[in-house]
C-alpha cells in the first residue's frame, strides 16, 4: 500500500506548527503516512484544493482558503455548512472531499484549558467577528453561553450574531470594557497582534481568564496588556492542537497524544522567539 500524504494548506504557511504535530502523531502510530505543508497563492483556491484530492487524502486548511475549502467538497458536516467554513477535508468516495469545521472542538478545548475546566453559564466577551470568531461562537452557543460580540464592524458583529448566536448582544470595539467588568471570560479572535494593533483599555481583570485564538508573536502582545490589567493570559496553541487532534481522529480513527504535542509546540514557540 502506498504511503498516505497529507498536508496543511495556506497563505502563508511557512510559520505552521501543523507538520510538527501531524508527523509527530504519524510516528508515534507508526503510519505509513505524510504530512506536508502548501503554500497556496491562487485566484482560484477551490479548484485546487479541489484537485489536490488526485495526491492527498487529507488536508488542513488555514487562512485564507477556509471558505474555499468548503466550496471545494462534495460533501460537508452542518456544521462546516453553518460555519461557512472548512479547516478540515477528507478524501472519501475515490477524490471527492468531505469538508469538517474542527476548530469547533479545537476551540472548546482551548476554553475548557482557559477555565480550569467548568464552563456552566458563562458570559463571554468575544473580540472579533471572522472565521476564527464563527468557529468560537458556534461553540458557545451551542453550550447556552451568554454571548456579546464586539467589533470594529458592528454591522459584522450583529450578522455574526444572526447566523450563529442569534441571543447575543453585540457592540464596538470601543465599549469592551463595559462588557468586560462583567465577563467571566474574554476571547479575542481579531487579528489585533497580526496587524500590530492594540486592545482599547480593558477593566481590572481580577484573575479572569483572556484567551487569544492566536498564539507565539501574534498573540503576545496583546496577552502582554491584558496582563498588565490583571487578566491570567492564555494564547491559541491549545485550540491548533485540539483541532489537530479532531483532524487526526476523522483521517485515521486513532486518539493521538495532545499533552506531548502541545508541549513540542510550546517549544518550538519559544525556539523562535
Amino acid at each position: 500500500m502506498s504511503r498516505k500524504l497529507f498536508a496543511v494548506v495556506g497563505d502563508p504557511v511557512s510559520h505552521s506548527l501543523s507538520p510538527l504535530i501531524h508527523n509527530r502523531w504519524i510516528a508515534e502510530a507508526g503510519l505509513d503516512a505524510h504530512y506536508a505543508a502548501i503554500h497556496l497563492q491562487s485566484a482560484n483556491a477551490a479548484a485546487d484544493i479541489r484537485a489536490l484530492a488526485a495526491n492527498y487524502a487529507g488536508l488542513n486548511v488555514t487562512l485564507p482558503h477556509k471558505m474555499a475549502a468548503l466550496e471545494a467538497a462534495v460533501n460537508a458536516t452542518p456544521e462546516a455548512r453553518a460555519i461557512g467554513a472548512a479547516n478540515t477535508l477528507a478524501r472519501e468516495n475515490g477524490s471527492n472531499w468531505t469538508a469538517y469545521n474542527t476548530d469547533v472542538a479545537g476551540f472548546s478545548d482551548a476554553l475548557t484549558a482557559a477555565l480550569g475546566g467548568s464552563r456552566a453559564s458563562l458570559k463571554v466577551v468575544m473580540i472579533g467577528a471572522g472565521g476564527a470568531a464563527r468557529a468560537a461562537v458556534a461553540s458557545l452557543a451551542a453550550t447556552g453561553a451568554r454571548l456579546v460580540i464586539v467589533n470594529r464592524s458592528v454591522a459584522n458583529a450583529q450578522a455574526l450574531a444572526a447566523d450563529l448566536a442569534p441571543g447575543a448582544e453585540t457592540g464596538e470595539l470601543s465599549q469592551l470594557a463595559a462588557f468586560a467588568e462583567t465577563a467571566d471570560v474574554v476571547v479575542n479572535s481579531a487579528s489585533l497582534g497580526h496587524a500590530g494593533g492594540s486592545l482599547p483599555d480593558l477593566p481590572a481583570g481580577r484573575g479572569r481568564p483572556f484567551l487569544d485564538l492566536s498564539y507565539g508573536k501574534a498573540a503576545a502582545q496583546i496577552l502582554d496588556v491584558a496582563a498588565k490589567s490583571g487578566w491570567t493570559p492564555h494564547d491559541g496553541l491549545p485550540m491548533l492542537v485540539g483541532q489537530a487532534a479532531a483532524a487526526f481522529r476523522i483521517w485515521f480513527g486513532i486518539s493521538p497524544d495532545e499533552a506531548g504535542a502541545l508541549k513540542a509546540c510550546r517549544e518550538a514557540v519559544a525556539a523562535r522567539t
